[in-house]
């Protein structure tokens, strides 16, 4: 980080701003209401109304797979019952409080890799201020709960709580695939003099994360059977999404609805982002270089996927406040490339409105707009590599 960004900040205390950052994702969370009640397109994000039925029916005694596109883990839905018994809005509140504390847990790790008050303090309010924390977790997506277990997971094995971190890892794992990337860097982290025999606390983490995968699908089959298995693990490995979406992949899959599945089309999509993820793996193995690690991993993830909404951006999002202290780079270019980052989402934006709300046929501009978005995210990624400094 620059002296250029290292300005005085208020004279609040760290809890002051958490308490602050809370009380305004529960003004966004009154809006919501008065928003969803008088705008045609909803704040709330419909996968909000879609926890909140599987709740329901876990209330009444059913299997939360009963509601149609519920495709997540049935402890989120016993987690969210209160949004049938006690207030349709307890989930985002939740939420709201998760965010709180994975700026907390921002804070105690970069605490930890020695950075000074200045840095970590200004670190924890971008992840408490960003506005698309603020609007995503408001509109009562689940996602925050995903990165608090991966942020604490990390704090975790930081602090060599190999055990503790293998059982948060597979419960990470369990809520949302994505973090079983993380699993390699995490294993090679550990790693002391011998790379290819595991040692002792590699070990630990390798039988503990196993275990709390196998109890969570264990129970979670037992309760509702194949149903649970597919829909909350398998749909996600085979899904074709042909919805517009950011992916540069969703005009090809769009066009082959109707066509087989080509295996062939599938490897290669797939091979590009393995290779990177083994390389970066391999790269940034150490353990003062873990956090970055993650965040190169998701970022790529996310940017190969055949599916992208806007929640794939908090996954990455959340993981840039470790990295910053390890930035060495001025202020206009970090302005310039959020500003290119920003511009590139709302030209796709603006198409993706165009094609959904007035009905005309822009699916080649909006394929044109997803390649530049891609583009820019590579270009952002390439600087940022470029940028680290152990």
């Amino acid at each position: 980080m620059t002296n250029a960004i290292r300005f005085k900040l208020s004279n609040l205390s760290f809890a002051s701003h958490c308490f602050l950052a809370f009380v305004i994702r529960l003004i966004l969370i009154l809006y919501a209401n008065l928003h969803d009640k008088y705008f045609a397109v909803p704040y709330t994000d419909v996968d909000y109304k879609v926890f909140t039925d599987a709740a329901r029916h876990v209330v009444e005694g059913r299997s939360p797979f009963e509601r149609h596109t519920y495709r997540y883990s049935p402890f989120l839905a016993w987690l969210l019952t209160p949004n049938v018994v006690l207030h349709k809005d307890f989930g985002k509140v939740l939420f709201s409080g998760i965010d709180v504390l994975i700026a907390l847990l921002i804070r105690n790790i970069l605490t930890r890799q020695k950075c000074n008050e200045t840095v970590k303090y200004f670190c924890a309010l971008l992840w408490l201020y960003n506005p698309l924390t603020l609007i995503i977790t408001t509109r009562g997506n689940a996602d925050s709960l995903a990165v608090f277990l991966v942020t604490f997971t990390l704090d975790l094995l930081q602090r060599d709580e190999v055990v503790l971190c293998g059982l948060m890892h597979g419960l990470s794992i369990h809520f949302r695939l994505y973090p079983l990337m993380f699993s390699l860097p995490m294993f090679l982290s550990l790693c002391e003099n011998n790379r290819f025999l595991p040692n002792k606390n590699q070990w630990k983490l390798v039988l503990s994360c196993t275990l709390s995968i196998v109890i969570l699908t264990t129970t979670g089959y037992y309760l509702y059977g194949f149903t649970f298995l597919y829909e909350s693990v398998l749909y996600h490995l085979v899904r074709q999404d042909t919805r517009h979406n950011f992916s540069v992949y969703f005009y090809m899959l769009y066009l082959s609805a109707d066509q087989s599945q080509n295996v062939i089309q599938k490897i290669l999509m797939f091979l590009p982002r393995v290779f990177l993820l083994l390389l970066t793996s391999y790269f940034y193995s150490e353990k003062s270089k873990l956090p970055f690690a993650m965040f190169v991993q998701t970022m790529i993830a996310v940017m190969y996927n055949s599916v992208i909404t806007s929640q794939y951006f908090f996954w990455f999002l959340s993981l840039l406040p470790l990295c910053l202290p390890n930035l060495k780079t001025s202020l206009r270019r970090c302005v310039c490339l959020t500003c290119s980052w920003i511009l590139s989402q709302g030209i796709w934006l603006l198409t993706a409105y165009v094609l959904e709300f007035q009905g005309i046929n822009s699916f080649t501009c909006l394929w044109l707009s997803g390649l530049l978005l891609f583009a820019v995210n590579v270009n952002i990624l390439v600087n940022i590599i470029y940028m680290f400094r152990d």
